[in-house]
């Protein structure tokens, strides 16, 4: 009995010890964050350069509250599709950072946080925006299209989840071509029900799902030329609030 109530003391001591410097370190714990994904994740501009993202403006807000262990944007780049970024987590890319290689499985495994944005590019492939300018889409035909999109998108999101088990972020698509008149509404038409698809996915695999559609379509000055479909600075940091107001 006594060797019973000792054992019993012990353990709870133990729990008590666990649960106290376990929330201590998961409160100082710094987040390491690896945003995944095409021109947008790595920010490109209007004008053809690589500059200051969502992704940076996100990295900025959690290094402001003392709080970011490690950020690259080195897994994103211009013209990435769903495959390109599926190759690149199956290949086990590495990239270098202050003379350290980095491989993508490892750091996916240590991340706290993931963000993603990639899609376009599959949906734009052998389409011009001189097409896009000139008359409205095919909606039955794009809608298909987009579906199976989607699909290949569920199955990027199980396989990040495969190895990335903390917080993951999907970011939505927003209309780029604003100011083309003729083909706008067919255009906001696919985009929101490819954000619709996507939403879906991210409740049915448990990820979560940012909505950025509204934020820069009531903000037509966040394209900066009106031919090209990145949005300026201004339009990232708009993105980026959207998605600080998940992380917080």
């Amino acid at each position: 009995m006594k060797r019973f109530i000792k054992l019993t003391i012990f353990i709870l001591a133990l729990l008590i010890v666990y649960f106290t410097y376990g929330i201590f370190i998961n409160q100082n714990r710094k987040i390491i964050y690896i945003p995944l994904g095409d021109s947008i994740a790595e920010g490109m501009t209007p004008y053809h350069s690589i500059d200051y993202g969502y992704t940076d403006y996100i990295a900025d807000y959690l290094k402001s509250i003392n709080n970011l262990s490690f950020y690259t944007k080195k897994y994103t780049k211009s013209g990435y599709t769903i495959e390109n970024v599926r190759n690149d987590i199956n290949n086990n890319k590495t990239i270098e950072e202050e003379g350290r290689k980095y491989h993508l499985k490892e750091i996916l495994r240590e991340s706290d946080l993931v963000t993603i944005t990639v899609g376009a590019n599959d949906f734009i492939k052998g389409k011009t925006i001189k097409d896009l300018s000139v008359k409205s889409l095919d909606i039955v035909q794009t809608k298909k299209e987009l579906d199976i999109i989607a699909k290949d998108y569920k199955e990027l999101l199980i396989l990040i989840k495969k190895y990335a088990k903390n917080k993951i972020i999907v970011v939505g698509y927003f209309n780029p071509l604003p100011s083309l008149t003729l083909s706008k509404d067919s255009i906001d038409e696919s985009i929101k029900y490819f954000n619709n698809l996507i939403e879906d996915i991210c409740e049915e695999v448990d990820v979560i799902y940012v909505d950025v559609f509204n934020v820069l379509n009531d903000n037509p000055d966040v394209f900066s030329d009106r031919l090209d479909i990145h949005p300026n600075k201004k339009g990232y940091e708009l993105i980026s609030k959207e998605v600080i107001k998940k992380i917080e």
